[in-house]
């Protein structure tokens, strides 16, 4: 009996570090496969940037095309700066925010110039239009608002329109 029990302790010692090499096995394959997920996931985040910067380098470059590929695409893109410049015209004028007739920054109420660039201000409330980085190259803005505007037109562009064939190709789900 004594050496029944000594061969089923052994059989069960034997089976129960089998099971921890396979669950040890199995603990580093998911490690790195999650890793390899990551890296995926961090390299397909590269290539949207990459797409949104050549996107908007063809945008700076053709926004004043009439006779373009994508000449309905620019308008497009066109208008939403210029809603977007109404849109913080309402929001300013809700807030009772006056902004600088020339470089669009915030003037206190009762400013007879612009603390920013000296600009000489009216006492009414001016509205301001969004203007793409080219444009204003020499004139600071304020750049969070103008990012803001520009991701918003992106992340618009992004969800109404699916990525071509050509550019989904190569590309693969992380699981």
């Amino acid at each position: 009996m004594a050496n029944m029990n000594k061969d089923f302790f052994s059989k069960l010692g034997n089976t129960i570090s089998a099971a921890g090499k396979d669950g040890l096995g199995k603990a580093k394959e998911w490690r790195d496969t999650a890793k390899i997920s990551v890296d995926i996931k961090e390299r397909e985040g590269a290539i949207q940037k990459m797409y949104r910067e050549l996107g908007k380098a063809y945008y700076h470059e053709h926004k004043n095309d009439e006779e373009c590929e994508y000449a309905d695409r620019l308008e497009a893109i066109k208008a939403a700066f210029e809603e977007i410049g109404e849109l913080k015209a309402m929001k300013d004028e809700i807030r009772g925010i006056r902004r600088c007739p020339e470089c669009g920054q915030p003037v206190a109420a009762k400013a007879k110039f612009c603390e920013n660039c000296g600009a000489k201000c009216e006492e009414e409330v001016v509205e301001c239009e969004v203007v793409d980085e080219e444009e204003t190259e020499d004139e600071p803005v304020e750049e969070s608002a103008e990012e803001t505007a520009e991701e918003s037109v992106e992340e618009t562009a992004e969800a109404e329109e699916p990525l071509d064939a050509e550019a989904t190709e190569g590309e693969t789900t992380a699981e």
